[in-house]
C-alpha cells in the first residue's frame, strides 16, 4: 500500500519544486490506520483516498490540503520588495530556490514561525519572510480589475515627489497607477507606499501582456542587457541570474511564464536536431547542457541561442560564447555537453509555457 502511495505522488508531483503531496500511512496503538501529511492538489487527495477505499481497509482521513484555512487566513499576496528571496526551508542558512519581483501575486500555502510557504504564478513553491501584502480572494480580485504598469527598464527607482527615493524597482514590476505627473506616473506598491515612476520606462500592463511577442531580435537585445552580471543561484532578476533565471526573465520579457529550472524548461518547446547547430538552430532557440545518466539528458545548464553561431548564458556571469572553433569565445566543453535545443516560438500555452495575459492570478 505504501508503494501504491508514493505512486500516485510520483505521478501528481513530477516536478516536487512544483507541487506538494507529502502522505503516509501510520497505525496507531489501538490499530486504527491513518493517512496523514500535506498536499496542496485536490485531485491527489482524492486518489489517496480512492485507492485506501477500494482496497477496503478501514482508515482515518488526516490529510491537510493545502492552504489549511486555519492557518491561512488570507490566501495571496503580492510580494512588496524589489525581489523577493524564496528559500528550500524556511531558513535564513536554506539554498536560494527562487525570486518574486515587487507585485508578483503569489499563493500562500502555509506558515511557519514567521515564514511563508508560497507558490509563484509558475508553480514553484519555497519560503520567505520576505515582506508580503497579504488578500483576500476578494482583494486579489479587486487588485486584478485595478489600472496597473510594468516596469520595463533594466533598474531604476520609485520616488517620491521631491525625488527622494522610495524603493528600488527591477524590470517586471508591477504597480498600480494612481495618477500621473508631468513625466511620471503616481503609482501605490503592494504594502501602500506611494510614488512616482518615470513614464518612458513603463507601460500599461495589460496592454504589455496582450501585445507582448516573442519576437527574438527584440528577446536579444534584452538578453544582451545582462552581459557581465553575476550569476546568482536562484536569481530570476535583472540584479542577478543562474543559468535558467536569465532565459526565464529573457522570456518574460516576451510577455511568457516560463518553468523554472533547466530541466523542466527542457520538457516544453519543440525539439530541435543538434546534429549540426550552427545550421539547424534559429535565434531565440534555448539550449541544454548537462550529461547522461541511464541514457537519459540530465539537464544541468540551460542558454540561449543568439544566431551566428553564439549563444548566451549565465555561468560565473553572463556571457556569450560560440559554437565555432575558430572564435575566441568557442568553448569545447560546452559543445560536448550540448544534450538537446528546444524552440518556443509558436508555442501552444499550457503549464510550463504560459502567457501572461492568459494567467488566472494576473487576470
Amino acid at each position: 500500500m505504501t508503494e501504491k502511495l508514493e505512486a500516485i505522488a510520483a505521478e501528481m508531483v513530477p516536478q516536487r519544486a512544483e507541487s506538494i503531496c507529502d502522505v503516509t500511512l501510520v497505525v496507531s496503538e489501538g490499530g486504527i490506520l491513518t493517512v496523514k501529511g500535506e498536499t496542496n492538489l485536490p485531485e491527489a487527495k482524492s486518489a489517496v483516498i480512492e485507492m485506501l477505499e477500494e482496497s477496503g481497509v478501514t482508515f482515518a482521513d488526516s490529510i491537510t490540503l493545502l492552504p489549511d484555512p486555519a492557518v491561512v487566513e488570507k490566501p495571496w499576496a503580492l510580494t512588496s520588495v524589489s525581489v523577493c528571496n524564496i528559500r528550500t526551508r524556511p531558513s535564513h542558512a536554506a539554498e536560494m530556490a527562487t525570486q518574486a519581483l515587487m507585485g508578483t501575486p503569489v499563493r500562500i500555502l502555509n506558515k511557519r514561525d514567521g515564514w511563508l510557504l508560497v507558490q509563484t504564478p509558475d508553480s514553484y513553491i519555497g519560503w520567505t519572510d520576505d515582506p508580503l501584502a497579504e488578500l483576500s480572494d476578494e482583494e486579489l480580485a479587486a487588485w486584478k480589475g485595478s489600472e496597473r504598469l510594468i516596469y520595463l527598464g533594466h533598474t531604476g527607482v520609485i520616488t517620491d515627489s521631491r525625488g527622494e527615493t522610495i524603493s528600488d524597482i527591477v524590470f517586471g514590476v508591477i504597480l498600480v497607477k494612481t495618477g500621473s505627473r508631468g513625466n511620471y506616473w503616481t503609482v501605490a506598491l503592494p504594502d501602500g507606499r506611494t510614488g512616482e515612476v518615470r513614464k518612458q520606462e513603463s507601460e500599461d500592463f495589460r496592454k504589455w501582456a496582450e501585445s507582448a511577442g516573442i519576437e527574438p531580435e527584440r528577446l536579444i537585445r534584452f538578453a544582451r542587457t545582462f552581459t557581465g552580471s553575476p550569476y546568482l543561484w536562484g536569481g530570476t532578476s535583472t540584479k542577478g541570474v543562474d543559468c535558467s533565471g536569465l532565459t526565464k526573465t529573457v522570456y518574460y520579457y516576451g510577455g511568457v511564464i516560463m518553468t523554472r529550472d533547466a530541466s523542466g524548461q527542457f520538457r516544453y518547446g519543440e525539439e530541435v536536431s543538434i546534429d549540426k547547430p550552427c545550421e539547424t538552430l534559429l535565434p531565440g532557440d534555448l539550449l541544454f547542457f548537462g550529461r547522461l545518466r541511464d541514457g537519459k539528458p540530465r539537464i544541468t545548464h540551460t542558454g540561449m541561442y543568439i544566431g551566428d553561431t553564439e549563444y548566451i548564458h549565465s555561468s560565473g556571469l553572463v556571457k556569450v560564447n560560440s559554437f565555432d572553433s575558430t572564435r575566441s569565445n568557442y568553448s569545447a566543453y560546452l559543445l560536448e555537453i550540448l544534450q538537446g535545443a528546444r524552440r518556443v516560438t509558436g508555442f501552444t500555452p499550457g503549464k510550463g509555457l504560459e502567457r501572461v495575459a492568459q494567467h488566472g492570478w494576473y487576470f
